[in-house]
């Protein structure tokens, strides 16, 4: 059964909750909106949490829907666990809904590397998903199949993150002290890291992207490394058991994940629209939210 987190926010729109898995973990959400309405799951990107998602409340009632947005292991108020995997958090997604009384399938929304999670789920439990939104999706470093469409800087990232695990170790505990103690100075400074279309809409939602940021790196960046360790892994799942209708939305200024993967991902999924943004970066979940979740009615 869920029980409060320490935090209620907006009692009648978001809420922070914690559920305890088959396995006696602790899994943190928070749930925005009716939970009266219909569920749709988000899956977040990678060094945030499920708070980096826009307000919207008046645009959920009116289109009746409840966004579950759960954090992954050693992220915000959900336990560390080591052997973190794409299918290990399918399971713990899938037991979330159980606990909270969710038994119809439901559409899944992932924002970058979430995308590969929404992917798992769609994979490994076809029953429980009805339709998949990838919103600047990754693909999966850890996959021979994908590891030629992968960028020569991506390439680089999965070989530093198997071949030197320690220093990564080290960078995501030195971040999450940074998150911490200087959050506002942290976030301006990825702010100047980025290309032109992510610091326009960052800098618009600073505050929002800022406090997410904060609760991926708790635990001492625990969660973030060992997310980072489970995507340069085999996933564990193949794209082509994905049978649930998929949209890719990506926008062709995306400076994170280009969007030239695009055909080569679709090509591997059943049913995929593809929603190419012009001009428009890794962000653009927040630019586009509105449009988003209509489309999901």
């Amino acid at each position: 059964m869920p029980v409060p987190g320490q935090t209620s926010l907006t009692p009648d729109y978001q809420t922070r909750l914690r559920v305890r898995l088959p396995d006696g973990r602790q899994l943190g959400l928070t749930r925005y909106g009716d939970p009266g309405h219909r569920p749709v799951v988000f899956q977040h990107g990678f060094g945030t949490s499920g708070l980096a998602l826009p307000p919207a409340p008046a645009l959920l009632a009116r289109l009746k829907l409840q966004l579950i947005a759960p954090d992954r292991p050693g992220v915000g108020q959900s336990d560390v666990y080591r052997r973190l995997s794409f299918p290990s958090f399918a399971a713990d997604t899938v037991a979330l809904l159980d606990a909270l009384g969710i038994g119809q399938p439901v559409e899944v929304m992932g924002w970058s590397v979430g995308g590969v999670h929404a992917l798992a789920l769609a994979a490994r439990y076809p029953q429980r998903v009805a339709a998949v939104q990838l919103l600047s999706s990754c693909l999966p470093l850890g996959e021979r199949a994908s590891y030629r469409h992968l960028s020569r800087t991506w390439k680089l990232l999965r070989w530093g993150q198997k071949s030197f695990p320690w220093l990564n170790r080290t960078t995501f505990l030195w971040l999450s002290r940074q998150w911490a103690r200087h959050p506002n100075r942290t976030i301006d400074w990825f702010i100047r890291l980025m290309q032109p279309a992510e610091r326009v809409v960052t800098a618009e939602f600073r505050a929002l992207l800022r406090d997410a940021a904060v609760q991926g790196f708790t635990h001492g960046g625990r969660g973030v490394y060992d997310d980072a360790q489970a995507w340069c892994r085999p996933p564990g799942f193949r794209i082509e058991d994905v049978r649930a209708p998929c949209t890719l939305w990506h926008g062709t200024a995306d400076g994170v994940w280009g969007a030239s993967h695009l055909p080569y991902l679709a090509s591997r999924l059943t049913a995929a629209h593809l929603r190419l943004l012009p001009n428009q970066g890794h962000m653009l979940y927040l630019e586009n939210w509105e449009e988003i979740l209509t489309q999901l009615t």
